[in-house]
């Protein structure tokens, strides 16, 4: 993949190509496939071959909500991570957004405040809101980041959301939002 510069949608060559290329047989290629599939650099399509998929977040979401499920105390050392790649995101959006990426994120927040009784509704906003904000930065390792952290706290984001579901607490959220929102607009970074 590497030496041939192949790119997400490639096709490999078949299995006995690869097998000449590498003087290997081809039961050994079908593992060396089986494993390049199973951490998702290639897909084997029935009738076409193994195909280099697209980089996506995938593997660290499943990453993230293992390690919610599996360790004890995981859930704050994920809240500092989202601290930081979220602080990161935020000033690189600031610093790069386009004014569709402002659009976009000026839709997200205003959806959210139309949707503050709805707290699931709300928190799939909240989610979209941070993930935009990612897009804005222009960091495609930075908006997979966002999202693989953000699906693995979307259930606690809404627990937390019912716990203090007074209006009055999801109205300083939202407001919170909504000033980032501005400070973004405005290519204020230190604000942001």
């Amino acid at each position: 993949i590497d030496a041939q510069h192949l790119k997400p949608g490639d096709l490999l060559p078949s299995e006995t190509s690869l097998g000449a290329s590498f003087g290997v047989s081809r039961p050994v290629i079908r593992e060396a496939l089986k494993s390049l599939a199973g951490k998702g650099i290639i897909e084997i399509v029935n009738g076409k071959g193994a195909m280099i998929r697209p980089i996506d977040s995938d593997p660290l979401r499943r990453f993230f909500q293992r390690a919610m499920q599996m360790e004890y105390g995981t859930m704050l050392e994920l809240m500092e991570v989202r601290r930081g790649l979220e602080m990161q995101s935020v000033e690189l959006a600031a610093q790069r957004r386009v004014p569709a990426d402002i659009e976009g994120i000026r839709r997200a927040v205003q959806a959210m405040r139309e949707h503050m009784g709805d707290l699931e509704t709300y928190t799939r906003l909240d989610v979209e809101f941070h993930l935009r904000i990612a897009a804005a930065s222009h960091n495609s390792m930075m908006v997979s980041l966002v999202e693989s952290i953000r699906d693995a706290l979307r259930n606690t984001v809404t627990a937390g959301l019912q716990s203090r579901g007074e209006a009055l607490q999801v109205e300083v959220i939202q407001l919170t939002h909504e000033q980032l929102f501005e400070t973004l607009a405005a290519g204020d970074v230190a604000a942001a």
